[in-house]
């Protein structure tokens, strides 16, 4: 098992795009949220955010209360930026363990960029990602990998970039954030992210 951890601009890009409150707030489908996404529990749903902006769908003072107290949380909203600080350590976890667990090609290695880009992918869409035909197919292929020494010809080039195009097409309404981190995962390779994601 490899022991990646998440970079910088990996980091970046989940925090831009899952947005931050300190106050509680309703994620795209209602469940109680706080800090960069986490998420608090499935078993209430409040207002659903439409916008991306968490102060769009911020619960009342009230049903913040009320949610704590009904599931023995030792915080209620807002909480404090070192617990949301410590969440997202906590909830970055478990992606970056679900990409460092993953089979490579016989002496193949990722990148940080492109180890970033798949934890931010899995954060957002869950380690089954990961096990998507486009996804598995991109990392099946050795010439993906900064561990590829040989020159690419324009042809293998070009396949390259249509893999990470199709892998990264995962949910149509977050094609910026997908683009986003398919030419984070391209970044100083020996191809480009050329193709953006649903294109092909």
């Amino acid at each position: 098992m490899a022991t990646n951890s998440l970079g910088t601009k990996g980091a970046d890009i989940i925090k831009k795009s899952e947005g931050f409150s300190l106050k509680f707030y309703g994620d795209p489908k209602g469940y109680p949220t706080v800090g960069w996404g986490h998420l608090i529990t499935k078993s209430k749903v409040y207002t659903k955010n439409k916008t991306g902006d968490p102060k769009d769908s911020l619960l009342t003072q009230k049903e913040a209360d009320a949610l704590s107290k009904s599931l023995g949380l030792d915080y209620t909203s807002p909480i404090t930026q070192k617990k949301a600080d410590a969440f997202f350590t906590s909830d970055t976890k478990s992606a970056v363990d679900a990409v460092n667990n993953l089979t490579l090609p016989s002496g193949s290695s990722f990148s940080q960029e492109q180890f970033d880009a798949l934890v931010s992918l899995t954060f957002n869409a869950g380690s089954g990602v990961l096990k998507t035909n486009d996804v598995v197919t991109m990392l099946k292929d050795p010439k993906i990998y900064p561990t590829y020494t040989k020159k690419l010809s324009t042809t293998e080039s070009d396949n390259c970039s249509k893999l990470v195009s199709k892998a990264f097409s995962y949910d149509k309404n977050l094609k910026t954030r997908r683009d986003k981190e398919a030419t984070l995962f391209c970044t100083d390779m020996k191809y480009t992210h050329k193709y953006p994601v649903y294109s092909l």
